[in-house]
Order: C-alpha cells, then sequence, then structure tokens
C-alpha cells in the first residue's frame, strides 16, 4: 500500500512539474511597416532563458505558467513586457525607441542592463550600421558612427595609426587610444611605433587594423569616470567592446558579400598638383566575406571568412587581409550555457618610405628636393618621374601579422534571480617587419655611387603580443514593491606581455632576402625588449530602482598592479550616479503631453579611472653600454617606489529627451574630468647623469560638453528622413607640473610639444616672429606660445534617409580650434623655394627669407579648422526574390573620403611626427611627407540564403 501511494506521490507530483510548464509561441513584427522582426530576443524575465525570433518574425519558448512574464528586446525598439497569464499564443509590435533607451548593455555590468537605469552615457555601433555601410576597416566604422569621438586617419599608408579621443587628453605620460576587448578579452591596442622600430619614417602601426569588422554584433564606447570606473586602473581614455555574433535558432542562414571599388589618392592637400602624376596611381580593390549562422534552442553558431585586397594609390602600397571567425553558444543544461568565439587574422602590407626620412618619394616631391614641380620642363619632369618609379620598384617594406583571439565564458542561471558568469579568453598576435634596401635602391636615392656593389641593407624587427583575462561575474536581481536591485560582483584579471626583436644585416649581396648573406649582422641597440605587465580588480556595483524612475548607481573597483610601486598598495576606484526618468511622473504627464515632450531623464554622477605607469619604470635602472670591447654602466632610472596610477575624476551631469512624438532628440552631457598624480618624466639635472624618471606630481583638467541631436522632420512607413549633428567642446589645461621646469614631449627642436603650467598639454612652443608692413622680420617672441594640437569643438553631422527599401546615408565630421605645424613648408623654406620668382611656395614673407628657421618657426603654425564628408552611402534592399529562395538581395554604393574643407595647407589630420612611440604621448599635429587617407569607390552586393 505505501508502495502505491508512493508511486501516487510521485506521479502527481510529475504532472504538477509539467503542468507548471507550457510552450508559448507567436509573431513580432514591427509597428510601422508591420514587417517581421528577426532577431528579436524573447527572454522570461528575471532570467536569461529565452530565444531569438527567426526570419518570419516567429519564436516558440517553454516558460513557467505561474505568472511568468516576457520580455522582447531589440536594438532600436522600445522593450516590451507582456505577462503570459495562461495564454499559449502571444504577438508583439514593437514600436522605434529613439533614444534606445530599452537598449540592454553589457559594457561595465555584467550580463547586462537596461540603458534607462544608467546614469552614464555610451555609443552603440550595430550589426546592421556596419552592414548599410560597406567600410572596411574598424577605425573607418568608429568614425562614421561615433558622434562625440574623434578618429583621425593619420596617414594613407596601410595599416597605420589612427588617432582616438574623447573628452580631451588625460594624460602626459599615455596616449589616447581606449583599452579594447572582444567578447571579455582585452586585446592588444598599440597605436603608435613599437620600442624596436623600423627607419621607414613616420607611419606609425595600429592594431586596429587587424581587427576584422564582419561577425561583429555590436561595439559599445563608453567614456567618462564613472561609466569606466569598473574597468579600474586603466579605463581612463574610455573602453571599447567588440561583441561578436552568436547565431540565432532557426534554419541555416547564408550570407555573402562582394565589394569591387577603386582606391585613388587624395590630391586636395599637395602643394604640387604635378606630385600626384608623380606618385599617384589608382588601385583596385576587391573584398569577398561569407558566413553562415543557424541553431535551435540547444546550439547556436556563426561563422564568417573574408579575403580583401587592395594594390594602393600608388606603385608601392598594397594589402592583403584574410580572417576567420566563429562564435558557438551552447545550452549544456537547462539554466547552463556556454559560449566560445575564436578569430584569426592574417594580414601582409607594403609600405612606402614616409615623412620622417630622407627616401620618402612623397615627402621629397612635396618639399622640393626636385625644384617647383609645376616650373619643370617636360625632360626635366620625365626625368623625376623615372627615377621616382624605379625607386618605387625597388622599395621593399613589408609588415607581416598573425593574429589569434579567442573568449570563452559560461553563464550559469542559479535561480531565476540569480545569474553567475565567468569567462577565459587569450589574444596573441605577431607581425614581423622587414625593410630590404638592395644597392640599387640606395643608388636610385643617391646615397651610393653607381657602380658600387653589396652596400644593401635588410633590417628585420619582430613584436610578439600575448594577453590573457580571466574574469567573473555574479549578478543578482530582486523586486519588492516599488524597488528594484541589481548588485554585481565580479573580479577580473590580465596579464599581458610585449616580446620584440630587432636584427639587421650590412653589406648584402644583391639580391639577398635574409641577413644570411650579409658580411655583418648586427641586434638592434634597443632589442630585445621585453615588457611584461599583470594586474588584478574585483568589483561591486549596485543599481537600486524606485517605481522603475529613479535609479542609483553605486560601484567601486579595487586594483593590484606589477607596474605600481612597492610602496603603493592595491588602489580603489569609486563610482556614484542618479538617474531620474521624470516623464514617467504623473505630474510632469499632466502638466507637458506626451506629444511635446515624450520623454526626459536627468542624469548626473562621480566616478574615477585611472592609467597605470608603464612597466619597469618605478625601477632603479643601471644601463649596460659597449665600450672599447668591454661593458661600461651608466644610470638607467633612478627608481620611484611610490609610483602609482594616474588617477582620472570625472563629475558630469546630463539630460536625455525625447519630443514631437519621438521627430527630435537630444543626448546632453556637461563633463569635467580632473586627472591628479598625473605622471610626468621630466628631465633630471644633468650632473646627476640619471635618465628622467615618472613621477606622480601633475594634475590636467579636461572640461567641455557632449551633445548630439536628432530630427526626423519625416517619418512613415515609405519614407524616413532624420539629421543628426553633435557638439562637442573641450578646453584642456595643465593646472600643476608639480613644480617641475617647462619640458618638452615631442616635435622638433625649433617647435615642440611641451608641458607647462596654465597652458594645455603638449602646446606647440617656438618663436613668434613678428613683422613690419614689408614683411621683413623686425622682432622675436622666444618660446611662444604658439597653439595646441587639441580641438576645442568638434563633432559630426549626418543624414539618413529612406524611400522604401531605398537608403541614402552621409557622415561628416568638423573640427575648430586646433593649430598644426605644416613642416612641409619648413622643408620647402630650406630648398629655397620661397626667394626671387617663387615667392609664395611657402608661409614665409618675401622679405624675411633668408632669415633663421629658428627665428620665424611661428609661420609655420596654422589652424587646423576642417569640415570633411566622411561617407555616402547608398543601398536598396530587393528583400527576398526567387519564390523565397534567396532570402534578402541588397546592393550598395559607398564613397569614402569624397570631399575635404580645410583652413589650413595641409592635411590637418596627417602627421608624420608625435603620433607616439609605444605606450607614450601623442597628440599629432606635425604634417610632413604624408599621404592622406585615400578615396575609395566601392560597390557591394549583399545576399542572404
Amino acid at each position: 500500500m505505501k508502495r502505491v501511494l508512493f508511486l501516487i506521490g510521485v506521479f502527481v507530483l510529475g504532472l504538477q512539474i509539467a503542468m507548471a510548464q507550457m510552450t508559448v509561441s507567436g509573431t513580432v513584427t514591427d509597428t510601422d511597416t508591420k514587417e517581421p522582426l528577426e532577431g528579436v530576443a524573447v527572454l522570461i524575465k528575471g532570467t536569461t532563458i529565452g530565444m531569438f525570433t527567426n526570419s518570419e518574425g516567429k519564436y516558440e519558448l517553454e516558460v513557467p505558467s505561474d505568472g511568468a512574464v516576457l520580455l522582447f528586446t531589440f536594438v532600436g525598439k522600445q522593450t516590451v513586457e507582456e505577462p503570459i497569464n495562461g495564454r499559449t499564443s502571444i504577438d508583439i509590435e514593437m514600436g522605434e525607441d529613439p533614444l534606445l533607451l530599452s537598449e540592454v548593455i553589457i559594457s561595465g555590468q555584467g550580463v547586462g542592463i537596461e540603458k534607462r537605469r544608467l546614469s552614464t552615457t555610451l555609443e552603440v555601433i550595430t550589426s546592421e550600421d556596419i552592414e548599410k555601410t560597406p567600410l572596411t576597416q574598424l577605425d573607418q566604422v568608429l568614425q562614421s558612427k561615433l558622434p562625440t569621438a574623434q578618429i583621425q586617419l593619420s596617414s594613407g599608408q596601410p595599416g597605420t595609426a589612427s588617432i582616438i579621443r574623447a573628452r580631451g587628453p588625460v594624460s602626459a605620460a599615455r596616449g589616447t587610444t581606449p583599452v579594447i576587448y572582444i567578447d571579455g578579452v582585452r586585446v592588444d591596442n598599440l597605436n603608435g611605433n613599437p620600442e624596436v622600430n623600423q627607419g621607414s619614417g613616420g607611419a606609425s602601426s595600429s592594431v586596429l587594423a587587424d581587427l576584422p569588422i564582419e561577425n561583429i554584433e555590436r561595439i559599445e564606447f563608453i567614456k567618462g569616470g564613472a561609466a569606466t570606473t569598473l574597468y579600474g586602473s586603466d579605463a581612463a581614455n574610455g573602453v571599447l567592446q567588440i561583441f561578436t555574433k552568436t547565431g540565432k535558432s532557426g534554419r541555416p542562414r547564408v550570407n555573402a558579400q562582394v565589394q569591387l571599388g577603386s582606391i585613388v589618392g587624395t590630391t586636395d592637400f599637395l602643394r604640387f598638383e604635378e606630385t600626384a602624376d608623380l606618385i599617384f596611381e589608382p588601385g583596385l580593390l576587391q573584398s569577398y566575406r561569407m558566413g553562415v549562422e543557424g541553431g535551435n534552442e540547444g546550439v547556436s553558431y556563426s561563422f564568417t571568412g573574408s579575403g580583401y585586397h587592395d594594390d594602393g594609390f600608388n606603385a608601392v602600397n598594397e594589402q592583403e587581409r584574410y580572417s576567420f571567425r566563429n562564435t558557438l553558444s551552447a545550452n549544456l543544461t537547462k539554466d547552463l550555457k556556454f559560449t566560445s568565439s575564436n578569430g584569426y587574422s592574417q594580414l601582409a602590407y607594403t609600405r612606402d618610405f614616409n615623412a620622417n626620412t630622407s627616401f620618402a618619394r612623397f615627402g621629397n616631391a612635396e618639399s622640393g628636393d626636385f625644384g617647383v614641380l609645376d616650373t619643370l620642363n617636360q625632360d626635366a619632369f620625365n626625368a623625376v618621374k623615372e627615377n621616382l618609379d624605379l625607386q618605387a620598384e625597388l622599395t621593399n617594406i613589408t609588415d607581416r601579422v598573425r593574429r589569434f583571439t579567442t573568449a570563452n565564458s559560461l553563464t550559469w542561471n542559479i535561480s531565476p534571480k540569480f545569474v553567475a558568469q565567468v569567462g577565459f579568453g587569450v589574444d596573441f598576435r605577431k607581425n614581423t617587419y622587414t625593410d630590404v634596401r638592395t644597392n640599387a635602391l640606395l643608388v636610385s636615392k643617391g646615397s651610393a655611387s653607381p657602380g658600387t656593389n653589396d652596400q644593401g641593407s635588410i633590417s628585420v624587427a619582430e613584436r610578439e603580443f600575448l594577453s590573457s583575462t580571466g574574469n567573473f561575474n555574479f549578478v543578482y536581481t530582486e523586486e519588492v514593491g516599488d524597488f528594484s536591485f541589481i548588485t554585481t560582483l565580479g573580479g577580473q584579471y590580465f596579464r599581458t606581455s610585449d616580446d620584440q626583436l630587432g636584427y639587421s644585416g650590412s653589406d648584402v649581396a644583391e639580391g639577398s632576402l635574409t641577413i644570411g648573406n650579409a658580411a655583418e649582422r648586427n641586434f638592434d641597440a634597443d632589442a630585445p625588449f621585453n615588457e611584461a605587465l599583470t594586474n588584478g580588480g574585483i568589483y561591486l556595483a549596485e543599481n537600486f530602482g524606485i517605481k522603475d524612475r529613479f535609479f542609483l548607481e553605486l560601484g567601486v573597483r579595487v586594483d593590484a598592479n606589477s607596474a605600481f610601486g612597492e610602496d603603493i598598495g592595491p588602489q580603489a576606484f569609486p563610482k556614484v550616479g542618479i538617474s531620474y526618468n521624470i516623464s514617467e511622473e504623473d505630474w510632469f504627464v499632466n502638466a507637458i503631453p506626451t506629444t511635446a515632450i515624450s520623454y526626459a531623464k536627468i542624469r548626473a554622477n562621480y566616478g574615477e579611472a585611472g592609467l597605470f605607469p608603464r612597466p619597469f619604470a618605478r625601477d632603479r635602472l643601471l644601463v649596460v653600454n659597449p665600450f672599447n670591447g668591454n661593458k661600461a654602466l651608466t644610470f638607467g632610472n633612478p627608481g620611484n617606489a611610490n609610483l602609482g596610477p594616474e588617477r582620472t575624476r570625472t563629475i558630469e551631469a546630463g539630460l536625455d529627451l525625447g519630443a514631437l512624438n519621438g521627430l527630435v532628440s537630444l543626448e546632453f552631457t556637461y563633463y569635467n574630468a580632473t586627472t591628479v598624480d598625473a605622471i610626468f618624466s621630466p628631465p633630471q639635472a644633468p650632473s646627476t647623469g640619471q635618465l628622467a624618471q615618472a613621477f606622480n606630481i601633475g594634475e590636467i583638467n579636461n572640461e567641455g560638453i557632449e551633445s548630439a541631436l536628432t530630427i526626423r522632420p519625416i517619418k512613415t512607413a515609405d519614407v524616413d528622413l532624420s539629421f543628426t549633428v553633435s557638439v562637442n567642446t573641450n578646453q584642456n589645461i595643465v593646472t600643476s607640473n608639480g613644480g617641475t621646469p617647462e619640458f618638452v614631449v615631442g616635435g622638433f627642436t625649433f617647435l615642440g610639444s611641451f608641458i607647462k603650467d596654465s597652458l594645455p598639454l603638449g602646446y606647440f612652443r617656438g618663436a613668434n616672429p613678428i613683422f613690419d608692413e614689408t614683411g621683413a622680420l623686425v622682432d622675436v617672441e622666444r618660446n611662444a606660445n604658439l597653439g595646441t594640437p587639441w580641438a576645442t569643438t568638434f563633432g559630426t553631422f549626418a543624414i539618413n534617409f529612406r524611400y522604401k527599401k531605398l537608403t541614402a546615408f552621409i557622415n561628416s565630421s568638423y573640427q575648430t580650434g586646433a593649430q598644426g605645424v605644416n613642416v612641409d613648408d619648413v622643408l620647402r623654406y630650406f630648398n629655397d623655394l620661397g626667394a626671387g620668382e617663387i615667392v609664395n611656395s611657402t608661409n614665409v614673407p618675401e622679405a624675411a627669407f633668408g632669415s633663421s628657421f629658428f627665428d620665424i618657426a611661428g609661420v609655420w603654425v596654422e589652424n587646423t579648422d576642417f569640415f570633411k564628408i566622411r561617407t555616402i552611402s547608398l543601398s536598396y534592399d530587393f528583400g527576398s526574390l526567387a519564390n523565397n529562395s534567396i532570402k534578402g538581395l541588397r546592393v550598395g554604393f559607398n564613397a569614402q573620403n569624397p570631399f575635404n574643407f580645410v583652413a589650413s595647407n595641409f592635411d590637418p589630420e596627417v602627421t608624420g611626427s608625435n603620433v607616439g612611440e609605444q605606450g607614450r604621448f601623442s597628440a599629432g599635429g606635425f604634417g610632413f611627407g604624408t599621404e592622406s587617407a585615400p578615396r575609395m569607390f566601392i560597390g557591394s552586393v549583399n545576399i542572404s540564403l
């Protein structure tokens, strides 16, 4: 009898469990177009259990029947919460969310949080943004889609650095490039010349060029102390998070893209039109990409492979890239999910000599080494052309890159309210830079006499970077009446190692490509170079809500870092913020119609983030030098046991506003960021015999506003037109240099970038000439403030237009208030191009020609205001074809860098100096001998099966 009762009890319990589960299905469509929405996340509220809608907008999900609520989220759409209430079929319409307030944000928040709960700002680039604009590399994507940051392409040479700036420079010891993560793994973000570098000029390398843009689901860019606090002691420049696609349930979907186009040199900034005839020649650009994604409720996958090639805009430049990336997501159990993403890239660049080298073809032509080109007769011009063509044929500078990145995570839904996540990943990058200078090349450059042999040389620089990242998060959510809580406890560990080696051979047999055939073999004086760093941090964050309107954020991260001085312990970085969705209050709704103000949110916060010192900067060092066949010791760093991180403290306040039923939206932020304990390395007294030592003695302030306004005058099912303009300001000043003398951080002897109290960081210092009415030099102001490389106002302007299935996009950017140095003009002055009949070939007045260039340095500092059209894009979406056997077909055209309007006589973005040595201050502002980013005209076809 007992056994029977037990079996009955088990049966009843099983029946209750079965009855507690039910299947809900439905279709999700767009409110305006009534078209099905693919890729909508359908979740059981309070958990990470859910799925994505398929290509027909359909979903089917097993849910508990006891009062569960479904949560529907999609980028650009308002989140929908729908109680199940026993229903098995629920269809949903999703309307537009102009301010993206319902968007779920990952950066710094563990497993995600709604944007409406945050007191900080961030910018998001979606896969749809990337797919609609057929760009070829990451910095171009950022340039076209981030309205509150500056991304400037410093050179047209392939694989070279971009200067990325947001909220001004916060450090005199580091560049402005943000930290970069891919799926939670910290990756190499070097955006300047490696420590062991070659002498081919000022074309600094960039690892951003390695990062493939295919298979990206979204990019999040965060900045400001409160937003970056949870990234700790290296996030003061901001954090760039890249998330890859994990695939969607349903049948396999194949996507393919073909891009073909031309790449041509930009001639807008040439002093001599003939330079284009000597150097530039159009090239062919081609890109092929294929991806497949699919899965079911248990396993989803996404795989993309691509190949890219262009033969540049001159006879030397060429680049090819191959990349593969896959992501797998598997529900190991109902509550345990595993995700793995893996990417491999292989790249090869060929470059010309650039900027600060006498071998630069472009620089020599523009600076007048061959005379005034527009006055040469045809025979003289042909002779120059023949020589430069021969130099191009003999130039052999290559940079080859191999990169592998893997990220793996486990997410465990411990309960509907408690989620744990752990992740681990690796980024490995190796590049080999080779410069082969044959005897024939040296003869063509005039550096060897005709008839000589075996005078050539080969130089090689190798760099291996390895980063490993581990992290964990525990997130607990709770709702009690009108109160909600999201508590995050997490930790992160990362270690980076950077190993570099340089070696060379001289007196190389003609035709050799390796130093094995060199009579003399040498190691680079700076090699081998080894740098390693370890960082560990824990963080705690609380997001507390009242009536889903008022939110309070609290958080702190504590970091320990191997670069800190021996007497520096763990460092804490706190944050606090509030946000208030006032438009959801009854008194606001009663006072202001929703047709006038549909959404209003005010926010304010305070937070701290840091920049850690360079590894080994804290240590006392001796330097070993060879002398007469023996070792000779000299002093290196004196050492600093108290060396700690720079600390940027940011106060910000802002307003998010939606008006006229979503036809107008505004985001406005005021910020004031002060870097205390700024690391300065002033020169030591010559009597000490020591190198400059880093100290936490400075203070730097950045103050400004960020604003983005979108106006949508037309919005119907068939026509959609919007204009977006951003206006950002920044005032940068060194509020204290710690009592040290003014010191130089870049530039040249006659005109450099300096650090001084009450002036902008890295301001231009040099002689300011005073001329009389005839142009004659009458006086000189020594060591004058000649300007700043930092724009005081910058922003973007974009137009988006859609007519049915035709879409057009135009994006531009501008800046005012900055200056730059026209170094090409200095070289023209050296080449006597300003005298006699050739007046106005330089900035120097004719009457002052012949003066010492030290006395007239100020004439070469120019205002660098500009307005540039970055992208013009057109696309037409044919939709499904051939009885739905083709799920989608889109054709498009993209023009990159088509128009430039500038105040200066040179391209204000390119720089042949001061982009930055590895891990050091970089501001740019010195333009010479450097081709501008080329124009690209690209046609594309995207097909989905």
